[in-house]
């Protein structure tokens, strides 16, 4: 294609034709910025294609992280929750019964109401993303709300919780004392012939009134209740970045 403009430029120059000349090479000039702005555009858009391919690749690992944190919270901590309520309730159940409980079915529903809470939040996805650039998030709206949620959200959440469990843990010698004044470690003889340690009631008649044991109901109850309150929250914002992520991904 070169040489044939080459031979007509040269058979103008040589028949004398000049204004024809210059014409023609004007518009070849024409054609030649034409071709380069064609090949700009193409580029710019192939390059913009690959660009929105790597954004729906980091989104998608951040709603990955979204959807194993609300695993993380059906499957941990509302269970957990759950498990502790229904102790602490059981255990209220049985005081107002007046009836008389054997250890092992006292012991059960006081191991629930003891039991503890991790919290935490896979924030994977969005590391990834910060650390190429969050510019690489096109949609402002989401880009704010994601920084919003892991920079702010999401680590106060973390930070209460740790609060809470930093204030159980200087109750820990209050509560032992509470536990021991509840139970009393005994050695039973297993059928193979070995031997077990079990935790076993100091005062079975007595065990339901005895007030280290409403301290103790009051303790759990009072965390469970700090907990619930930003339970709401912790959900409430998984679930909305959760579609929000979902209606960016399903536009492309």
């Amino acid at each position: 294609m070169i040489n044939f403009f080459r031979h007509i430029r040269f058979k103008l120059m040589e028949t004398g034709k000049t204004a024809k000349y210059f014409k023609y090479a004007i518009g070849e000039i024409i054609l030649v910025v034409i071709g380069i702005l064609i090949a700009l555009q193409i580029n710019n858009w192939n390059q913009r294609r690959i660009d929105k391919k790597f954004e729906i690749t980091m989104l998608k690992e951040v709603k990955s992280s979204l959807e194993s944190d609300l695993q993380f919270y059906d499957r941990v901590i509302n269970y957990s929750v759950e498990r502790i309520d229904n102790g602490i309730q059981e255990l209220q159940t049985m005081m107002v019964s007046k009836k008389l409980y054997h250890d092992t079915t006292l012991l059960r529903p006081y191991n629930e109401m003891a039991r503890g809470i991790i919290f935490d939040f896979n924030k994977g996805g969005y590391e990834g993303i910060k650390s190429v650039g969050l510019d690489k998030i096109t949609n402002d709206s989401l880009r704010t709300h994601l920084i919003l949620v892991y920079e702010v959200v999401l680590p106060r959440i973390k930070s209460f919780y740790k609060t809470l469990i930093d204030d159980d843990s200087r109750n820990k010698d209050y509560k032992l004392q509470l536990h021991n004044a509840l139970w009393k470690r005994i050695q039973i003889p297993m059928p193979d012939g070995s031997f077990k340690i079990v935790s076993a009631t100091i005062n079975n008649d007595k065990f339901l009134s005895q007030p280290e044991l409403i301290d103790r109901i009051k303790i759990a109850q009072d965390n469970l209740n700090f907990i619930r309150v930003r339970l709401p929250e912790f959900e409430f914002t998984l679930k909305q970045s959760l579609e929000m992520i979902n209606n960016e991904i399903n536009k492309h």
